[in-house]
């Protein structure tokens, strides 16, 4: 496969050059689907309430885990 922009060769199955690192190929898909996708509202509130709700959890986890130890040590 011949770089569109400074013709050197490259093995058949790149996606980048190995001398000047364009992109051998478009990503696939059509060029539209590489666009990122707007979330609704409700998408957004979603995934961060779900966030929120899992670092709650982690922090609540760390804690317990620290007194447990702390007080299996005195």
């Amino acid at each position: 496969m011949r770089c569109p922009k400074c013709g050197t060769d490259n093995a058949e199955g790149k996606i980048l050059c190995r001398n000047c690192g364009t992109r051998l190929r478009p990503p696939a898909g059509s060029a539209r689907a590489a666009l990122p996708t707007r979330e609704t509202d409700a998408e957004l509130r979603q995934r961060v309430t779900y966030d929120l709700l899992r670092d709650v959890w982690v922090i609540a986890v760390v804690i317990a885990v620290g007194l447990g130890l702390g007080f299996r040590l005195k």
